[in-house]
């Protein structure tokens, strides 16, 4: 081998190191401190710019199978971008495709390498620092919350906002019911895989995150914990087929659950007060409270989505007519914050028309289709998650929601396309 060949391919082996621990990084970083996200794409970025493989990979995305599938998952950017043609408000619009960059970056960057992207080995060390992530970040803000109670006497300080004070309770609670579902996957499915050492530290990890999503009071959050617990449950009854434990599971996760509700009165008031607004007449008119709030904000949008049906008012115009509609109902409390749609299902149709509401459903539809079939048990439930969040959050109008879906997405979807269908027994 000449000198030239040993030099390209020790190029070739460091880009790929850096490449790979860069996908890493941005795993860890998710749940820790999402401002460094940014700055991690772009050497992502760069790096698979100087690898090069795209130059001779583009023509294949059309001639490999696997390679338009994993490209398909960018076709809702593709189509935010298309509304740019009958959007008005181009300045919102540009803003909104930047925001959205990752649906398009991450499918673009997997499509256009050497596919597999990442082995399984890989992967797996992907949710590993991802896990990791969770107990670092989850550390931070209960160590920021000992501070502001101990020394600052501020109330409530392990509570909700207050606790999740660099993100949404929602969005941090949907990293922690992800990050949980992946090790109830290893710890009741696929014991096999792990090793003794490392389940009690799964066990550990998963009550400390049992008690942070308790303490975030997020009511999605509370709603898919229990989505998680009662899949997990089902796939031991139903598909392992071991009553035992999957009674047992059902029996200590719903126990531990309850019991950090009695120790948090403040969380459980909150869900009883939220019961209260979904069940009283007046609950529209009051937007004092989150459950009023999102009740009126829903209301408001989902006239939006009458007046603009089947086009839909364009990527740009899209915040413009929800104001419209929150003025027109009168919703002045909303309509003074600006508020989304807070349901991203409709934020898309009303920018879309149905044909983008109906794209986008597609993309946790047929994956979450395959991935039983295949029983890919993990992506499906990280669709699952998605579905719950994005039913109750607007989260493609943020980073924390976009970088989280279209990074793990990806990943898992293009880890679906080259496994082969797993045993359903563990």
């Amino acid at each position: 081998m000449n000198f030239g060949k040993m030099a390209l391919l020790k190029n070739e082996i460091t880009t790929e190191s850096v490449f790979l621990y860069t996908l890493y990084a941005i795993a860890f970083t998710i749940p820790v401190y999402g401002r460094l996200i940014p700055l991690l794409i772009l050497v992502l970025g760069i790096t698979w710019l100087v690898r090069g493989r795209y130059v001779q990979n583009f023509r294949l995305i059309f001639k490999e199978k696997k390679r338009f599938l994993v490209f398909s998952l960018s076709f809702i950017y593709l189509f935010y971008l298309v509304g740019m043609l009958w959007t008005d408000n181009l300045e919102y619009g540009w803003f909104d495709l930047e925001v959205k960059f990752s649906l398009l970056l991450f499918p673009l960057i997997f499509s256009m390498s050497g596919l597999p992207l990442v082995s399984k080995q890989e992967t797996a060390t992907i949710f590993k620092f991802f896990i990791a992530g969770c107990i670092a970040g989850s550390l931070l803000l209960v160590g920021h919350a000992f501070y502001c109670s101990a020394v600052l006497h501020l109330p409530d300080s392990f509570y909700y906002s207050k606790l999740a004070w660099a993100s949404h309770p929602s969005y941090y609670s949907m990293y922690l019911a992800f990050a949980a579902s992946n090790m109830l996957y290893f710890l009741l499915i696929r014991r096999e895989t792990i090793k003794k050492t490392e389940t009690a530290a799964y066990v550990t990890a998963l009550v400390f995150f049992t008690v942070m999503i308790v303490l975030l009071s997020s009511k999605a959050g509370l709603l898919i914990w229990g989505a998680v617990i009662t899949f997990y449950t089902f796939l031991l009854l139903v598909i392992v087929k071991n009553r035992l434990k999957g009674v047992l599971f059902f029996s200590i996760a719903l126990v531990l659950l309850l019991l950090a509700l009695q120790l948090f009165p403040n969380v459980a008031n909150r869900v009883s007060q939220a019961k209260r607004d979904v069940s009283s007449a007046d609950t529209v008119g009051n937007s004092k409270r989150s459950t009023g709030e999102r009740i009126m904000i829903w209301n408001a949008s989902l006239g939006v989505v009458r007046d603009n049906f089947f086009f839909g008012a364009g990527t740009g115009d899209v915040k413009d007519k929800l104001m419209e509609g929150y003025a027109q109902t009168n919703s002045l409390a909303v309509l003074k914050e600006h508020r989304n749609a807070h349901n991203q299902f409709v934020q898309t149709w009303i920018a879309l028309g149905v044909l983008g509401f109906l794209l986008f459903a597609s993309m946790l539809v047929i994956p979450a289709i395959i991935s039983c079939r295949m029983r890919f048990y993990p992506y499906f439930a990280f669709l699952f998650i998605m579905a719950i969040s994005l039913f109750f959050e607007s989260m493609f109008e943020t980073q924390a929601g976009v970088v989280f879906f279209a990074f793990f997405n990806t990943i898992m979807f293009g880890d679906l396309l080259f496994s082969s269908p797993e045993p359903a027994v563990s």
